[in-house]
């Protein structure tokens, strides 16, 4: 009898141990996130795709040079099941690779739950929802002019992609097809 509780103590411990080793919201197995210099947790480029900026004035800098408009997406990509399904069924769709994403300059907005992120990125990330007024629904995009001021339209939720693509032609001047 005594053998078994010590092994269920040793496991237990052991189960213990493993658990204070891993940061918050994440198991394991799940690698770090990456981050830029600065320590700003970047998007997840296995379901978001390339070529996001994680700062406004970044997105503006670019968006000014280019006469591009800004498309910001506010996702909760460490536990939102609806941006996750966003991500992997539009983002990295065809039609949104190859039509939309040359056409306008990304901003991805992270909301952490799970993930634990730079304080100085949350906060400017929740000034921005504020500031846009975004809805607390994820992921919502909004599309701003190349100015980076005007909001031209904002989408929330998950339309299905080919209504999705529609709105963000219509809403960035990007005609979709010939």
């Amino acid at each position: 009898m005594r053998s078994v509780f010590s092994r269920f103590l040793l496991c237990s411990f052991v189960t213990f141990a493993v658990m204070l080793s891993v940061p918050a919201g994440l198991s394991a197995a799940d690698p770090a996130p990456q981050t830029d210099d600065s320590g700003w947790i970047l998007p997840d480029t296995k379901t978001a795709g390339t070529g996001w900026h994680v700062r406004l004035k970044d997105a503006r800098a670019e968006a000014a040079k280019h006469g591009k408009p800004i498309l910001i997406l506010f996702t909760g990509p460490d536990w939102s099941s609806a941006s996750k399904k966003f991500e992997s069924s539009i983002l990295r769709s065809k039609e949104y690779t190859s039509l939309i994403r040359p056409a306008v300059v990304g901003l991805y907005i992270q909301h952490f739950v799970k993930t634990d992120a730079p304080e100085e990125q949350v906060s400017t990330n929740q000034s921005l929802r504020k500031s846009l007024s975004v809805p607390a629904i994820y992921p919502c995009t909004v599309i701003l002019a190349s100015d980076g001021k005007k909001v031209l339209g904002t989408i929330p939720g998950v339309p299905d992609k080919k209504e999705y693509l529609q709105q963000i032609s219509k809403l960035a001047g990007i005609k979709l097809s010939e």
